[in-house]
């Protein structure tokens, strides 16, 4: 808008000054105005590409930013994605750990209160250990049919997959 009300007033002043002059001089200050307004036009052309390869140049890069932005993004989504399955798997792994720790105990457990219901067997002479489901048994009693006894008993309780009797009996 600038440069077009500078034509304007450059071809007016142009228009009021070949008024006051000769002929000669009048051509000349037509041939000086209109290379001017070329010039002026041209000035105005190269501003007006220079602009537009500027708002060119910054939507090239807003779209570069914009990729860079997405890809960065992605690569912290599946970061994250993967972090979390990581954590799921070592939480999978640590509570079935703890899971089988719970269950040998609570099978201890089962197997002593068997015992100690069992009026033939003397509960408080028996050890009982259990291994990922492995019972082993242990300590020292009067009688060889109560260590038979006590390896039934354990033999009998839900989760035991095998009884080793290394209970003595007592010469």
């Amino acid at each position: 808008m600038k440069n077009t009300n500078r034509l304007a007033l450059i071809a007016l002043f142009s228009g009021l000054t070949l008024a006051a002059c000769s002929p000669a001089e009048q051509d000349k200050a037509e041939d000086k105005a209109e290379q001017t307004m070329e010039e002026a036009q041209a000035t105005a052309n190269d501003m007006a590409n220079d602009a537009e390869q500027a708002a060119e140049d910054g939507a090239d890069a807003a779209g570069d930013a914009w990729d860079d932005t997405k890809d960065a993004a992605g690569d912290a989504w599946d970061e994250t994605k993967q972090a979390a399955g990581s954590a799921w798997d070592e939480t999978k792994q640590a509570a079935g750990k703890a899971g089988d720790f719970l269950s040998d105990a609570a099978i201890t457990g089962r197997v002593k209160a068997a015992l100690v219901d069992a009026e033939q067997v003397d509960a408080m002479s028996i050890n009982v250990e259990t291994i990922n489901g492995s019972v082993v048994l242990s300590g020292v009693v009067a009688t060889a049919d109560m260590a038979d006894l006590a390896a039934q008993i354990a033999g009998g309780i839900e989760g035991v997959k095998s009884v080793e009797n290394d209970i003595e009996v007592q010469n």
